[in-house]
């Protein structure tokens, strides 16, 4: 029920970053915010599902790799359902302006370093080290960069546009993705943690940039993945 309660809390809270952001892009309607914010519920919600129930986790582990893997199958759905074309939502090897999205590519892992520095995550297993290489930035930037951004600017069937760099999208998503990390729910009690939530939002303002930069969900999957791996990394710095 704790699950349920926050997937809907999410949900509402992502539609009401939308309203707060849309007099800042006439692309934006409240329909589109409503898939949006529907869209991400349910995400969290099939996220979870392998902590509510051993028969939903089949693999076991430290990580939630089945709670991933049903987010990029609702992911997949979604695309399929509501026809939306594999450009709009990034899949393609097409790059565009290649010489910043490197030098971004390089920051990202200056990035993830400097935090575990900072934070010291302790030496990581294998199983740390292949979950933060592969999930979490197949999922959430499919997530977050991919389909978000298309539902936002009504990239649906078959719909295409040359969208530019839009702002008012990347930060609804970047703000969104941060509650998503610093929001919980336990015991009929919600807690926020700033911290928890302010480095996912930077880090998705520059993955917003990089997406509609490069034109692909390429460099925002490499820069996650490998931000990820310098954090764990670091601890071999330090030992």
């Amino acid at each position: 029920m704790d699950a349920a309660i926050f997937s809907l809390a999410f949900a509402i809270a992502a539609f009401v970053v939308f309203a707060l952001f849309k007099p800042f892009d006439k692309r934006l309607s409240f329909g589109v915010g409503i898939a949006f914010a529907v869209y991400l519920g349910l995400d969290d919600l099939v996220t979870g599902l392998a902590s509510s129930s051993a028969a939903l986790d089949p693999f076991g582990g430290q990580w939630n790799w089945a709670g991933k893997l049903y987010s990029l199958i609702l992911a997949v759905a979604a695309v399929l359902a509501l026809r939306i074309k594999p450009e709009a939502v990034g899949l393609t090897l097409a790059q565009r302006n290649l010489q910043p999205c490197l030098i971004a590519l390089g920051l990202f892992v200056l990035w993830g370093l400097g935090l575990g520095l900072l934070f010291r995550p302790g030496m990581p297993s294998a199983e740390t080290l292949a979950f933060q290489a592969t999930m979490p930035g197949l999922s959430e930037e499919l997530v977050y960069r991919g389909v978000a951004p298309a539902l936002l600017l009504g990239l649906i069937r078959g719909r295409s546009g040359e969208q530019g760099m839009p702002w008012a999208v990347i930060g609804i998503t970047a703000v969104v993705f941060g509650l998503w990390h610093g929001l919980g729910y336990s015991a009929g009690k919600f807690s926020f943690d700033a911290m928890s939530a302010l480095f996912p939002f930077i880090g998705s303002i520059a993955g917003g940039w990089l997406r509609f930069k490069s034109g692909s969900l390429l460099f925002p999957f490499l820069a996650h993945s490998v931000a990820n791996l310098a954090f764990h990394l670091s601890a071999y710095l330090v030992s």
